[in-house]
């Protein structure tokens, strides 16, 4: 029987893992049902996942002087450290503005720093000394190897950060009207991310996550060639510089909706993982086919439609489907398409994992 690491390095080679790897996202309301359902806080050991996720602590010293005392609740974001404009409305280090919902789950889009003006010296961007130093989470990434969890990190897709502190509508009327505004604000944006990447391989991580939406559920937010031309030469600079760290760290890239017009740029740039592959909007079966031989499929059991309306039955019967479709000549993580959300009945996400833990080819 192979440990978690054998199981996931032996699937991105592409050959049959002793059973399917598995990952877990999870709103904290689910995540303390699973510890009171389960009778223990080690919940991941419970369902058989595989993965270990670890922050990189910014340091943003000026910000943090006028930022108030960390809130908790489950929104996402809530135990940060944020400037409050008023009791649901905050900004974070990167002059974004977020308020959170009156029921305290979600939080909205306000505005942020280019909201108004495309004046890049009016703003004081964050620089690459605010993230941490390698040595500083190395320690911490062992613990867990040596524990036999994969370890991954999290750097952010810089179009997201981008249309957060210009605005959605504002940054695609930009890639029409004003490319040199967009590729100038870009390059900022991807030098601190592309450095959190290094450093993050440099202290040993296994997998780097690029996480941001680009795409909606028919298409991609913009047109391909205008993410050939701006995100491509910038994500393969990325990736480079990663592997020059760590020549073996695997890369992970994460958008929702479909995002079929992209996949040959982003397994060409050099990512080895695509997640989630949405359902609603992707078959996973035939991004299987078309390009399970160069990229490992993580995901595909839908937080929409899957997890919170089906059955234990149903999601048992579609987890050894998915295994039997996706996973069979590896290449496949069993895991949901996004974080599970607070309204799932517990019980299909014991199934979801109880389905993956049981299957044998």
């Amino acid at each position: 029987m192979g440990g978690s690491r054998e199981r996931f390095f032996t699937t991105a080679r592409h050959k049959r893992p002793d059973r399917v790897p598995m990952d877990l996202w999870a709103r904290p309301e689910i995540v303390r049902q699973l510890r009171e359902r389960l009778g223990t806080a080690q919940i991941e050991e419970a369902l058989g996942t595989d993965f270990a996720h670890v922050d990189l602590p910014d340091r943003f010293p000026e910000f943090d002087r006028r930022a108030s005392e960390p809130k908790g609740g489950d929104w996402p974001g809530a135990g940060g450290r944020y400037v409050w404009h008023d009791e649901r409305t905050f900004q974070d280090p990167w002059g974004i503005i977020r308020r959170v919902g009156s029921d305290g789950k979600l939080v909205e889009w306000i505005s942020g720093p280019f909201a108004e003006t495309t004046d890049l010296a009016r703003y004081a961007f964050p620089p690459t000394r605010c993230l941490p130093e390698p040595s500083e989470i190395a320690g911490r990434i062992a613990q867990l190897k040596a524990a036999d969890r994969v370890v991954c990190t999290e750097v952010t897709m810089p179009f997201k950060r981008a249309w957060q502190m210009r605005g959605l509508e504002n940054l695609l009327c930009d890639m029409l009207t004003d490319i040199e505004f967009v590729e100038a604000l870009y390059d900022r944006i991807y030098t601190f991310e592309t450095e959190r990447a290094e450093r993050a391989a440099h202290a040993g991580a296994d997998v780097i996550q690029v996480v941001g939406d680009i795409a909606m559920e028919d298409r991609l937010l913009f047109k391909p060639e205008i993410f050939r031309e701006l995100d491509v030469p910038r994500l393969r600079e990325m990736i480079r510089q990663s592997r020059r760290a760590r020549p073996d760290v695997l890369m992970f890239y994460h958008s929702d909706g479909d995002i079929t017009e992209a996949m040959d740029d982003l397994i060409d740039v050099g990512f080895d993982i695509i997640n989630p592959i949405q359902p609603e909007c992707m078959d996973p079966y035939e991004v299987k086919r078309r390009w399970g031989d160069r990229v490992t499929i993580w995901g595909t059991i839908s937080v929409r439609t899957t997890l919170p309306r089906g059955t234990p039955d149903s999601i048992r019967a579609l987890v050894h489907e998915r295994i039997e479709g996706c996973g069979r000549d590896g290449g496949f993580v069993l895991a949901p398409t996004n974080v599970i959300s607070y309204d799932t009945p517990v019980e299909n996400v014991l199934a979801l994992y109880e389905a993956g833990r049981e299957f044998r080819w």
